[in-house]
């Protein structure tokens, strides 16, 4: 739901090495991780929450070299 953080929406159950990739008009949705459950990583993980990579284009339109 881009438009609030209400209904409609749609749980999405991830589990350990998963990966969730937002894109095009989906990368404006609300969205949030509501609970780490305990006990699903891997020990040797050493993390005891979840890992966000965030990755963005950037930079000044028209810009020089």
């Amino acid at each position: 739901n881009t438009a609030s953080r209400g209904r409609p929406y749609q749980d999405v159950r991830l589990r350990s090495g998963d990966l969730f990739v937002f894109g095009g008009p989906a990368r404006l949705a609300y969205h949030g991780v509501p609970k780490v459950l305990p006990g699903t990583a891997p020990p040797w993980l050493g993390l005891t929450g979840r890992l966000n990579i965030t990755l963005r284009v950037g930079g000044l339109g028209g810009a020089p070299d």
